[in-house]
């Protein structure tokens, strides 16, 4: 009997001081009427209460304890707020006062003839059934085995059986409660004195328990109990039958069956039904949720790409046999992973807010913005009549979002790439116009980000090259198609070989030889890198092993480290696996490090450097000067060795590139470090990078990169190469 639903307990509210007002109103009406009866003599008068009345108000009753035994026997379901106990019960009670009333006096007989002391024990069991009922309601008495409602139902026509034959039948077994002349025995009002008890007591139980109830199911079984009480109070004081206290007391009666019916029927009828109806509305409301989050974005609000292809279908079909043409546009903020990674992902979240509202409002009325995930957004342009209303929205678009974005104090700069897709020449659908976006945005991205590109069938052919290659890649590995060519490095002014470079080459059976130019960006945008790095050190490292025991001194061997390599975690694991298995000496081993992979300046790779670095193993910056710029890490790391880009050294001969090549070696020589040139090709550079103090090169001038299986010879090239040009000087 404890449940409780936002519908009920808002009429309950509703209702609350009406009751209060009709109980206080019944205790009142019942003092006056005392009162006036101890002033006159208003329990003289027989025609207060007629035999006709008191036969319509116990019809009422009847027909209202009637009521409450069907609602409650027909409630079903764990949450019903009444037992089958109280149901019964009051079947059993509208029984006995089906009884009572046949049994009044000047009603015709049946069985035994009517008189005031048959209707009275009646009306005595009645009263003392309900008492009885509503103080175990109160208490929420239950036996530990519960009957069943079948049982219940039984146990109430049993009651009232059994009450009925012995008052029809064995009446001299029962105590008397009314004498002729003389009135109402004491048994009689002793016994109204303990159902006022019962009913004190019930009401007392059901004020301090009415925080364990729903307040309207408190408030109406407290009500009737008090009604009750006051209409006890009536047959005690009533010396007629017919008498004023008579009416009152049974008017209090059917006052008090309303308010137990009025509980009942909230709690049976309209509860399950307003519950019912909450459930409906929050299923509603959840089911529009989640039509809602199946077709927007819960972040930004934007539509998703299924509303954006639903539109496009639309926007297709108008644009078919018109000059009017559809665009798709796809919309990626670069190095987006930079801002969470550096801020954390709630603050990443408001900035794509943040610029989903700045799209929103930079786009034409016609256009539709969606939310492709991520930093992926999708724009919709309809209605164009020529290329350049395109270019206008793109080229507003890269303008104002290159604008810094202002968030908790921080000034946020997150440039954009975009591709653009044309319909219907692009495609005639969405997925086709949408992968051609896509498609054109990575071509932006590889172009530089931060610009836009407009699909055109060449690019069909170089993705599907891409894809060739990749997927050729994954293969290589386990088909044994990677190889090592090596470029030897060598002192300038003497020839002496200083060491070799390692390079990797995929030997394709279709292809030929792949050069890793063209395949090296590709294995580190599909994180291939990695694992094709972890051969080439364990590669190199073997050969260089072998060329040792074959008395072939190579001083050292250069490997390249990729920025994934850096960051796995794995390296310091696989360099010392790859020395202790092949047993090359660790100062034999050089690892050639990228300016832009020391960017982050992680201080676990700077750890894990060092450490490698203490165990004998030389460090080079490679393409020194291209990067980002940031010597930081020349301070942290013990670097061994700058390598001086080609792209500088094939320069040499410009002011410029001079002038960089100078202070690159110049710095070199101030913090104790070497310089090596890469891509030297002829002597006068050479000549050139000896004057300015550098003292190692490689390049075509002295060898190409050649198996290791040619090294032999190409060294005993170089070392007539330079036993030739000393004899010449």
């Amino acid at each position: 009997m404890s449940y409780q639903t936002d519908s009920s307990t808002a009429a309950s509210t509703s209702n609350r001081y009406p009751t209060s007002v009709l109980v206080i109103a019944s205790g009142l009406l019942l003092g006056l009427v005392w009162l006036l009866s101890c002033f006159t003599d208003l329990q003289a008068g027989t025609g207060w209460f007629p035999l006709s009345v008191h036969i319509a108000c116990e019809v009422f009753a009847i027909v209202v304890a009637s009521l409450v035994f069907a609602v409650v026997w027909h409630s079903q379901g764990p949450q019903r707020a009444s037992s089958p106990l109280l149901g019964c019960a009051f079947l059993a009670i509208a029984l006995i006062d089906l009884a009572h009333m046949l049994s009044y006096n000047g009603m015709p007989d049946w069985i035994t003839p009517a008189s005031v002391e048959k209707a009275i024990s009646f009306w005595l069991v009645s009263r003392i059934l309900l008492a009885c009922t509503l103080l175990a309601v109160a208490f929420r008495l239950q036996p530990k085995r519960p009957l069943s409602r079948p049982a219940l139902l039984l146990v109430a026509l049993a009651v009232a059986g059994i009450t009925t034959f012995m008052q029809l039948y064995q009446p001299q077994l029962l105590p008397r409660t009314f004498i002729e002349g003389t009135g109402l025995t004491s048994f009689k009002i002793m016994s109204e004195w303990l159902i006022i008890a019962l009913f004190v007591v019930a009401a007392w139980r059901f004020w301090v328990g009415r925080k364990e109830r729903p307040a309207w199911q408190a408030e109406g079984l407290l009500a009737a109990t008090l009604i009750s009480i006051f209409a006890e109070l009536c047959f005690i004081a009533y010396d007629n039958v017919n008498g004023l206290f008579s009416l009152l007391g049974h008017s209090y009666k059917i006052l008090s069956y309303c308010f137990i019916y009025q509980v009942m029927f909230v709690a049976n009828v309209r509860a399950p039904y307003a519950r019912l109806a909450v459930e409906k509305a929050e299923r509603d409301a959840a089911e529009k949720k989640a039509q809602y989050l199946s077709s927007y974005d819960s972040l930004t609000g934007l539509p998703k790409p299924e509303l954006l292809q639903e539109r496009t279908r639309q926007a297709l079909m108008d644009a078919r046999g018109q000059q009017a043409s559809v665009a798709v546009l796809y919309v990626d903020f670069d190095h987006f992973k930079m801002v969470n990674d550096s801020f954390g992902h709630a603050f990443g979240d408001r900035l794509l807010c943040r610029a989903s509202e700045r799209l929103q409002q930079l786009l034409p009325e016609s256009a539709m913005l969606a939310r492709a995930g991520g930093d992926e957004f999708l724009v919709l342009l309809t209605e164009l009549t020529d290329a350049g209303a395109t270019s206008a929205v793109v080229q507003a678009l890269l303008k104002e979002l290159s604008e810094p974005f202002v968030l908790d104090w921080q000034s946020i700069v997150v440039p954009v790439s975009i591709g653009v897709a044309l319909g219907p020449n692009d495609g005639q659908d969405f997925p086709t116009l949408l992968r051609n976006a896509e498609m054109a945005m990575y071509k932006a991205k590889q172009g530089g980000r931060k610009s836009c590109c407009y699909y055109d069938s060449e690019l069909d052919a170089e993705m599907r090259g891409r894809l060739y290659l990749v997927n050729g890649l994954r293969l290589a590995l386990s088909r044994n198609e990677l190889l090592l060519h090596y470029q030897p490095q060598v002192d300038i002014a003497t020839g002496r070989l200083l060491g070799v470079e390692a390079l990797v080459r995929w030997q394709h059976p279709q292809w030929g030889l792949v050069l890793p130019g063209r395949f090296i960006p590709a294995a580190e945008e599909n994180g291939l890198i990695v694992e094709i790095g972890s051969w080439v050190l364990f590669e190199a490292c073997s050969q260089a092993a072998s060329w040792r025991a074959q008395g072939m001194m190579i001083p050292r061997v250069a490997v390249n480290v990729a920025a994934a390599q850096l960051h796995d975690g794995s390296l310091e694991r696989v360099v010392q696996d790859a020395l202790a298995k092949t047993g090359l000496p660790a100062s034999a081993l050089e690892l050639e490090l990228t300016e832009s992979s020391l960017l982050e300046n992680d201080a676990e790779v700077v750890l894990m450097l060092n450490r490698l670095k203490a165990l004998g193993i030389q460090l080079s910056i490679d393409d020194f000067g291209t990067g980002y710029s940031c010597l930081a890490y020349l301070r942290q790391l013990a670097v061994d060795t700058l390598k001086i880009d080609r792209s500088f050294v094939q320069g040499i001969d410009t002011e410029d590139g001079h002038a960089i090549v100078a202070t690159i070696i110049q710095m070199a020589d101030s913090l104790g470090l070497s310089t090596l040139a890469e891509g030297v090709e002829d002597q006068a550079v050479a000549d050139e990078l000896l004057r300015l103090g550098c003292r190692q090169a490689q390049g075509y001038l002295y060898a190409r990169p050649v198996p290791a299986q040619e090294l032999s010879a190409t060294l005993a090239a170089i070392r007539e190469q330079v036993h030739g040009s000393a004899l010449a000087q």
